[in-house]
């Protein structure tokens, strides 16, 4: 892997209504920051699974000259609550909130994974300017839920986990009740506001997006549910360049793993995008379609 060079990091609290929310700003050491990326982690063990490959990307990039900033969500990290206290309406402000403090009239980039590309629809309303750097997007949060969920069911297999009633857990949820998950007490408004959200970007969004996947096989492919979407977003004239790489999928591994090439992949990506036209793609994409239209 290439190096990058020095940075400045720093911890910080910002307020809101909320309490103070914990932020980590990585940025250039004695230069000015090309632009923002506003990091969205992804939901609850696959959070915490991924923190270094956050952190390792977070610094690189802040090598390349992007002033990163790793926010944790309501209820997640060192931010202010427990998770049983977070909501969605929480995450869509805080998310907001990052978005609205980027350098002004310098790139913009949302960069989310897994669970909180959900997030990204209502963001990129408000920042249509943004570009969106999605690693491994969760497409359905219904099926989301429902695979979070099965951690209940196989923690009362091996009697970690109390029956209640007979109810499965989206019983309990569908009836008001929190339902505890690995660990995680998950509260039925949060756990709605997930099953019922899926990926999508807002009419007139215009920006850039890079799309990338870790995948096992050799050579490493897109799933096949993302290439549907993949070519419904490019049918709407959408710049978009999708990528596999090969290796682990570090959030789901039972211990901490890196993939290198998914950080250099993500570098290359935003290196290019820095160096570009700010609609040049854009315009490639729409005359394609303009094309299209005719034959």
């Amino acid at each position: 892997m290439t190096g990058a060079a020095p940075v400045v990091q720093s911890g910080t609290f910002t307020e809101d209504g909320s309490g103070q929310h914990f932020r980590l700003v990585s940025e250039p050491a004695g230069c000015e920051p090309r632009g923002t990326v506003v990091f969205v982690h992804a939901f609850a063990e696959e959070m915490n699974k991924s923190r270094r490959m956050a952190a390792r990307m977070a610094r690189l990039l802040a090598g390349d000259g992007w002033r990163v900033v790793q926010r944790d969500l309501f209820g997640c990290g060192d931010s202010p609550g427990e998770f049983s206290d977070a909501r969605w309406a929480h995450w869509v402000r805080d998310v907001d909130d990052e978005l609205a403090q980027a350098l002004p009239q310098r790139p913009l980039w949302l960069w989310c994974h897994r669970a909180g590309a959900l997030l990204a629809r209502g963001a990129l309303e408000n920042r249509p300017d943004a570009g969106l750097l999605l690693w491994q997007p969760v497409l359905s949060g219904e099926l989301h839920l429902q695979q979070f969920l099965r951690l209940h069911a196989g923690a009362r297999i091996v009697g970690s986990a109390k029956p209640h009633g007979g109810a499965t857990p989206m019983q309990q949820l569908r009836s008001g009740l929190a339902v505890e998950v690995g660990g995680y007490q998950l509260h039925p408004e949060l756990a709605m506001s997930l099953g019922g959200a899926s990926f999508d970007l807002p009419d007139g969004y215009d920006a850039r997006i890079v799309w990338l996947e870790v995948s096992s096989d050799e050579p490493p492919g897109l799933s096949v549910q993302s290439e549907r979407l993949l070519s419904r977003l490019r049918q709407r004239c959408l710049a978009v360049e999708a990528q596999a790489v090969h290796g682990l999928q570090f959030w789901q591994t039972v211990e901490i793993e890196d993939n290198d090439a998914l950080l250099e992949c993500t570098r290359a990506h935003l290196a290019r995008s820095a160096s570009a036209l700010p609609t040049s793609c854009h315009d490639t994409q729409t005359e394609a379609c303009r094309t299209d239209s005719l034959q």
